[in-house]
């Protein structure tokens, strides 16, 4: 009984081997061939053209803008690219992302005085003799503000200068009244 057993467990193995190597076969593509037997190249096996980067395009730095979801309920972070990365393009952006009003001006942006603490931010490593370009304090002062009452429109211009800027609290004033002071860092979606 167990030799019967056995062959026909064999039996089934074998065929199922057999069934196999049968459909990887058939699931093979074949080259196609022209009338003389050469082999055709498909658009396929071609490679594509190497692409060089343009040596005359500018170098952009690449910023976190956030901005307030449509039902206003939340901040949401997007990214883009400037050419110079300074105070009036990232208000530039802003204001092309609905944040800020047309015609918003920084009248001036300060950063001053080292963190007083190794915790500056996500992604900062400290390393013992090297400065880093974070500063404690940052004050922006803006020409108008469309609702300085509303603060998830304030903590997204905040979160915009803090990453971009490297402040760790930022002031926000406008026409050099002060509407929300040290602002830290919130996550978007809250």
């Amino acid at each position: 009984m167990k030799k019967a057993n056995m062959r026909i467990v064999k039996s089934v193995l074998c065929a199922t081997g057999v069934m196999m190597v049968l459909s990887m076969a058939a699931c093979t593509p074949t080259p196609e061939k022209g009338k003389t037997g050469e082999v055709k190249q498909t658009e396929a096996a071609q490679s594509a053209p190497v692409k060089n980067p343009d040596p005359t395009a500018p170098v952009l730095d690449v910023v976190s803008i956030y901005s307030v979801s449509s039902d206003g309920s939340k901040l949401e972070g997007t990214m883009d690219a400037v050419e110079d990365l300074n105070e009036n393009s990232l208000t530039e952006l802003l204001i092309q992302y609905g944040v800020l009003e047309e015609g918003t001006e920084v009248l001036s942006f300060k950063a001053e005085g080292a963190p007083s603490s190794e915790e500056v931010g996500p992604g900062v490593v400290v390393i013992p003799g090297v400065e880093s370009d974070v500063k404690e304090y940052g004050t922006l002062n803006l020409s108008k503000f469309p609702d300085d009452k509303n603060q998830i429109l304030l903590q997204a211009v905040a979160n915009t200068f803090i990453e971009n800027m490297n402040v760790v609290y930022l002031t926000i004033q406008v026409n050099g009244e002060t509407v929300a002071e040290n602002l830290a860092m919130t996550d978007a979606g809250k």
